[in-house]
């Protein structure tokens, strides 16, 4: 009797709740989600300039709500702290669900210009919060740095050989300015503070690049020692400034063209091309079925074994790659020729070594012998330059310039390299 009463209950209460919502009655409160209840920010604008410039001093942000309430907005710092600021409140009182809107000068309280950056604007009601973020800009934001480094640490301050004669030396200087900016230049003063070179941005072209030799209007060598190198304007918000500047130094050495020849092991120049993530040589020999090995034939050589591969994505080519770094090449080695010597890992068999100094294997110029030989010169070859360090790789180490090749074998029987000489041709410091 009792199991029978509790079914006719929950029947009844069923057919109260299927009448009620036919009848239009409101659904009960634990039917809306919270999500629902929570007010909501609006897309728009969310950048300020408070400059006094006319120009983007306020910021109006824009929220709906979707029931009556009390409001009140909370003015935080963004993604880091900033000094002289104090987060604070802004009581809106009591409002109407609905779209409402807040204007925002980038003032604090006390009626001070926030300082620059990031802040975090909380919008608080009784049914729940919503975040935006307002950027207020206040600096001209810019850089320079030097186009090619030649693989030098970048703490290590960059020179120029304004007095060489064997070249007209210069440091590649680009300027990074905001973007949007109007108006900029790129200047460079000594440690007096004297102005000794100045060029606008617009007449850089599209790489904002500069060749700065260190020399007077007359073409003399400017003065040994300590140069800074600044870029300023105005940018698109009216901000105008100076940004972060670079330390140069103008050398009183020469530069002079040096050439030289090494002789080494292939041991001693074998280099893992997958440790510098990020290189091209991982991709150009991707999981390569070939494999490389100590020689027990050729002191210090490697033996080139190659191994057919199921999979025709993969070469059975074994292949192995190797630099030899360059400190004293200021500017990068300018040219390499590459020789090699080895021989058929086994007596009587018929085995080819391949070797190639333009960095791949697949670019002339290359050599293919059975017992040895040379490549022509190499002009600007991979990595002579060296390879700075990339924020997009921060995986991938810094490379200092030198001289790269590849080596592989590719017929049916193994091989044995034995030793490479190297032919550099680079400038350096005379001395």
């Amino acid at each position: 009797m009792g199991r029978l009463l509790g079914w006719r209950v929950l029947v009844t209460m069923l057919l109260a709740a299927f009448v009620g919502v036919q009848a239009g009655a409101v659904l009960p409160a634990a039917a809306v989600t919270a999500e629902d209840e929570r007010p909501r920010f609006l897309s728009g604008q969310r950048e300020l300039s408070p400059n006094g410039d006319g120009r983007r001093e306020r910021v109006t942000l824009r929220y709906r709500l979707k029931a009556d309430g009390p409001v009140q907005l909370r003015i935080g710092v963004g993604r880091t702290a900033r000094k002289g600021f104090t987060p604070y409140v802004v009581r809106l009182g009591k409002k109407p669900a609905g779209r409402h809107a807040w204007t925002w000068d980038g003032r604090d309280r006390r009626g001070r210009v926030v300082p620059h950056g990031p802040y975090r604007i909380t919008l608080s009601t009784p049914q729940g919060r919503a975040l935006a973020y307002v950027d207020v800009d206040r600096k001209f934001e810019a850089g320079v740095a030097v186009a090619e480094r030649y693989g030098a640490p970048g703490r290590q301050v960059p020179k120029v050989y304004p007095r060489s004669r064997v070249v007209r030396d210069a440091v590649r200087l680009q300027a990074i300015p905001e973007a949007g900016t109007r108006r900029g230049k790129l200047t460079i003063r000594n440690a007096a503070g004297r102005v000794v070179a100045r060029r606008a941005l617009r007449s850089l072209g599209n790489e904002a690049e500069m060749a700065w030799e260190a020399r007077d209007r007359r073409g003399r060598p400017l003065p040994p020692g300590r140069y800074v190198a600044r870029v300023s304007g105005t940018d698109a918000a009216g901000n105008s400034g100076s940004g972060k500047p670079l330390r140069l130094w103008v050398s009183r050495d020469r530069l002079t063209w040096r050439e030289e020849t090494r002789t080494l092991t292939a041991q001693q120049t074998h280099v893992d091309s997958c440790d510098w993530s990020g290189t091209p040589e991982c991709y150009e020999f991707p999981s390569s079925c070939g494999e490389v090995s100590p020689s027990t034939r050729l002191p210090g050589g490697m033996t080139h074994r190659t191994v057919p591969c199921d999979d025709p994505e993969r070469p059975a080519d074994a292949v192995s790659a190797h630099f030899v770094p360059v400190p004293d090449a200021v500017r990068g080695v300018d040219a390499v020729r590459v020789a090699f010597s080895g021989e058929p890992t086994v007596p009587g068999t018929v085995a080819t070594g391949n070797l190639n100094a333009g960095g791949t294997a697949s670019d002339p110029p290359m050599v293919s012998s059975s017992t040895g030989g040379r490549t022509d010169w190499v002009q600007d070859p991979h990595l002579g330059s060296g390879r700075d360090r990339d924020p997009d790789e921060p995986r991938a180490p810094r490379v200092p310039a030198g001289a790269f090749w590849v080596f592989w074998n590719d017929g049916p029987n193994a091989f044995d390299v034995g030793t490479f000489t190297l032919d550099l041709r680079y400038l350096a410091v005379l001395g």
